[in-house]
């Protein structure tokens, strides 16, 4: 309180509070934490934060001293206080900083009212920033409203500890808070959240909590048990009526793991743990296994395997199933929008064999890296899709890649494999690139070569380039795979091609049977499958070989078309398909309007043996027209 004066002493005070202030006082405004509305007669605790940046030192010394004093307008009582005091002894010197905290009560009127406050030496001068003002709506009660008051909560906690917590409200409606009338404590953040297992806070069944009266709610909570980042927030609710008042302060809880001895992290995709995992790829001899808690695992860096080495999600050596089948919760490896190297990919195995990647989701978080440097550089041209792969598997034999999920490329690949003997079996490829935007397109899957390969019961949804391109693979199975495009235009299901290397392209022994393409009724395939490059480009040799029979296409512009295909010593088998519902006459294609039909063979630059097949065909060029 501001202490009474003579009226001598008042217009003594006036005078000296509008002359300039003492040479060395100076104040800079730091900060505050107040309410922008209250109740009539609510009481709420503030803080305001002054910095001395005079030469003089603040000191309390009795009614004469520094204090913080109400403006706006200047010695107002509006607040209950218009001094608020340092403490006896305290002393706040040059370049340094004090916050006022103090309870404030709001008028019993209701209105707008102003908030702002100064420094002041008493019968000295105001001196230094005022605070911002802030307009405080004041209003009469309502029947719900509530007031956070405190909250008792674990500094830290593991994955799977229990704890006490206590969560104090004040009821400053005017209904009275009852467990017969449904007045709960609930969980926020999410709304409804069973993240701590439990998402409601009883009364007593006898308790009521009366208007300006305050309930400590004490609960037990436990952690979850999968590491990452979660939030404890609560706040009242009359069950099937309304939430209301304040909610409590968020807690954040990061829940870290042990990734490898001397090695913990917080899976929560917030931070780079690409050298984390390094570190531990590292420490792991040649042929051992590192698994990997579930959690969001942020990759800003590469992280390379070049040795024998299986990386999966903890818990699953076992499971048949794949990352996105019910009740398989596997690690993410998830590209920041800070990840951006021309490297290809966030994750690689190369010149090494014997690499297992099993049970992991690869998330290139395309939306979250549009706009960035990896973007811009994605359809500049030569390899600088490169910038956007999410994984390559390169020069690797021996190499699987199993359960998993790879999906939100940015462009280029979901996966680019290269090594015979590969396999690459019960995994998704998903949501890849973009094909309306050019350069931004992504394959699904992309093998440059593997003889022997085994690609086998995949499931590829809604990828932009090609969704399984294959440029080689002596003796390789590529057999019941599914591929659908039912929310984006690709340039092929499935295509064998060489990708314009006169050494790749020889599929010899290799069989291609019992996939199903479904380009949706929209006819979002060019080509259903694409057998040969000349589309594409118009290299020196055909590709060689194949068998190609049983599977099966729906709803493509162009079923199946072959062109630069077979040999005279290496003929393309082909036979025994099904096309349906192809694109009726003619279509439009990167090169324009061009004929369809449900089965196209180049014969004029085409080697293919129909093994007995007499379903009608045509003989179109399609040279340069993806």
């Amino acid at each position: 309180m501001k202490p009474p004066v003579t009226p001598l002493l008042l217009l003594a005070s006036f005078f000296l509070a509008a002359s300039p202030a003492f040479a060395g006082d100076s104040a800079v405004f730091v900060s505050q934490t107040v309410p922008t509305s209250l109740t009539t007669g609510e009481v709420r605790t503030v803080s305001v934060t002054m910095r001395n940046n005079g030469t003089t030192t603040w000191t309390r010394n009795g009614e004469l001293g520094y204090k913080l004093g109400s403006q706006n307008p200047q010695d107002n009582y509006r607040w209950t206080h218009n001094r608020i005091y340092l403490e006896d002894g305290e002393s706040v010197g040059p370049g340094h900083s004090k916050t006022f905290t103090f309870n404030i009560t709001a008028p019993s009127t209701p209105g707008t009212y102003n908030f702002q406050w100064r420094m002041v030496q008493e019968y000295v001068a105001w001196f230094g920033d005022f605070s911002p003002n802030v307009t405080i709506q004041v209003a009469a009660p309502v029947p719900h409203n509530a007031q956070f008051i405190s909250q008792s909560v674990p500094a830290t906690l593991a994955a799977g500890q229990s704890a006490s917590v206590s969560v104090t409200m004040k009821n400053i409606g005017t209904n009275v808070w009852t467990a017969a009338a449904g007045y709960r404590l609930g969980s926020q953040n999410p709304q409804d959240n069973l993240t701590w297992g439990i998402g409601r806070v009883d009364l007593a069944p006898q308790e009521s909590i009366r208007p300006n009266e305050q309930k400590t709610f004490t609960f037990n909570i436990t952690a979850p048990s999968t590491p990452g980042t979660y939030n404890f927030q609560w706040r009242m609710l009359q069950e099937d009526h309304l939430w209301f008042g304040d909610s409590s302060p968020n807690v954040a809880y990061p829940l870290p793991v042990t990734l490898c001895p001397g090695v913990s992290v917080v899976p929560d995709g917030m931070s780079d743990l690409g050298p984390a995992l390094q570190t531990c790829i590292n420490d792991t001899p040649s042929g051992g296994t590192l698994e990997l808690p579930p959690g969001t695992y942020g990759m800003g860096t590469q992280v390379r395997i070049n040795k024998p080495f299986t990386l999966r999600t903890r818990g699953l050596a076992s499971s048949t199933a794949n990352c996105e089948e019910p009740g398989i919760n596997c690690a993410v490896l998830k590209a920041l929008p800070s990840f951006s190297a021309k490297v290809g990919g966030f994750l690689a195995a190369e010149a090494t064999q014997y690499v297992t990647f099993d049970h992991l989701i690869l998330d290139g978080n395309r939306a979250a890296r549009l706009g960035t440097t990896a973007a811009s550089q994605c359809p500049t041209g030569a390899d600088n899709n490169r910038w956007g792969y999410n994984a390559k598997m390169g020069d690797c034999t021996f190499c699987r890649f199993t359960h998993s999920v790879s999906k939100n490329a940015l462009c280029g690949t979901a996966l680019e494999f290269r090594g015979n003997d590969g396999t690459i079996t019960n995994s998704v490829f998903r949501s890849n690139g973009q094909n309306s935007v050019p350069g931004m397109w992504a394959d699904g899957l992309t093998i440059h070569f593997s003889d022997r390969a085994t690609v086998t019961h995949n499931t590829f949804i809604d990828n932009s380039d090609v969704a399984l391109i294959l440029g080689g693979g002596q003796n390789a199975v590529v057999t019941h795979n599914r591929i659908s495009q039912p929310s984006q235009v690709a340039f092929a299901g499935l295509m064998l091609d060489n990708f314009n290397t006169p050494e790749w392209g020889n599929f010899t022994g290799a069989v291609v049977s019992d996939n199903t393409i479904d380009c949706s009724a929209a006819r979002n395939c060019h080509f259903g499958i694409e057998i040969g490059p000349h589309p594409w480009y118009l290299p020196p040799k055909n590709i060689q070989g194949g068998d190609v029979h049983g599977n099966t296409v729906s709803s493509a512009r162009q079923g199946i078309n072959v062109d630069g295909a077979g040999t005279t010593q290496a003929p393309l088998l082909l036979y025994g398909n099904t096309v349906t519902n192809e694109a009726p006459g003619s279509a439009s294609f990167n090169c324009g309007v061009h004929s369809t039909s449900r089965l196209n063979i180049n014969t004029a630059d085409s080697v293919v043996d129909r093994n007995g097949d007499t379903t009608p065909m045509t003989t179109f060029e399609w040279h340069l027209c993806p």
